[in-house]
């Protein structure tokens, strides 16, 4: 009678094993779609900051790019030969 009690008990432990991986599964999966989706939500609420960066970034380009023209254009201006 021991056999069948000692097979019970193992077969209940087995049991226990594998609900305990499943649960260890569930939440391992829970936290890496909860890490996902956490990153996904600071990318969109973080993306306007990024590209009103990206135009100021580009406008101060502009401006810049814009000073030297009128700089070089000065040098032009005054390296040119005077006609007779």
């Amino acid at each position: 009678m021991s056999v069948p009690a000692n097979a019970q008990v193992l077969k209940k432990l087995g049991k226990r094993a594998e609900r305990s991986a499943e649960r260890a599964v569930e939440r391992r999966v829970d936290r890496e779609a909860r890490r996902s989706t956490d990153r996904a939500l600071d990318s969109v609420i973080d993306a306007p900051k990024k590209k009103k960066k990206e135009k100021r970034k580009k406008r101060r380009n502009k401006e810049k790019s814009e000073d030297v023209v009128i700089i070089g254009a000065k040098n032009d201006s005054i390296s040119k030969p005077k006609e007779n």
